[in-house]
């Protein structure tokens, strides 16, 4: 079953990535999503083929999906869709964007898949199997000093002030690291944490279609996941620390408003 569900994911992933790649080479139109976002008439469409999809195969299954969709979320089984991870950076022509599929059973997540379109890169993972891109094995990185670690983030907004505990936090780390950095797709942040490329990657104000998969692919790959304030991380959590474990006290002091040391 669960190597259905997986196969599931990686199709409606790529799905909606050929969704993209098709919009992206004929236009697209874009509006606002309240003060500090927007929406493109491709995340809709994204989340239609997605849902469609799904419901073909698991008619008796929810789906939880970021644009809107909401059926039975109270199921065993539940898709967790984030049809455009990174809609800013899609508007924008910028290739730092994907498709964040996952399903969970009891509130645990046992399938996920994210997928970059425009790098052709699909990261799986299942629970004990470890995860992988484009069917290779991956793991995380073994840098432990943080002054060589490179590290990824984001400001959450309310309207369009910065919340000043996000501010304070993100001094904290961009004292005590090689780089910060602002990528703006939280599902391929945690994939890159997965496969070396970041060595931890924080943000608060998430919602479950942001990391329900890429939490998945830390923790298969070797890393560890959990809440600023140290408890585990779910779902359905507003904030998230993920590293390749080996920084995760440092950064996880860092996240409570402590030192490093």
């Amino acid at each position: 079953m669960i190597g259905r569900l997986l196969d599931t994911a990686a199709e409606v992933a790529r799905l909606a990535g050929e969704i993209q790649r098709r919009a992206r080479a004929e236009g697209f139109g874009v509006a606002a999503k309240g003060d500090a976002d927007i929406v493109t008439a491709v995340d809709g469409a994204c989340e239609r083929a997605i849902v469609e999809a799904l419901r073909a195969r698991f008619p008796e299954h929810g789906i939880v999906a970021e644009e809107g969709t909401a059926l039975a979320p109270d199921a065993g089984y539940v898709w967790i869709v984030d049809p455009l991870d990174g809609t800013k950076n899609f508007a924008h022509g910028s290739p730092r964007c994907g498709v964040s599929v996952a399903v969970s059973y009891a509130g645990e997540v046992i399938a996920g898949a994210v997928y970059a379109p425009f790098t052709d890169e699909l990261f799986t993972a299942v629970p004990g199997m470890g995860a992988r891109c484009n069917g290779a094995l991956i793991r995380v990185s073994t840098v432990a000093d943080p002054r060589g670690a490179m590290v990824a983030s984001a400001l959450t907004y309310a309207g369009r002030e910065a919340d000043g505990a996000q501010l304070a936090r993100l001094t904290r780390v961009f004292r005590e690291v090689q780089a910060l950095r602002s990528l703006g797709c939280a599902a391929l942040d945690l994939a890159d944490v997965a496969r070396g490329r970041l060595d931890a990657y924080f943000e608060p104000g998430l919602k479950p279609w942001d990391t329900a998969a890429g939490a998945l692919l830390v923790r298969e790959a070797g890393g560890a996941v959990a809440r600023f304030d140290g408890r585990e991380h779910r779902p359905d959590a507003p904030d998230l620390l993920a590293s390749n474990g080996l920084l995760h006290a440092t950064l996880g002091a860092l996240m409570r408003g402590g030192s490093s040391a």
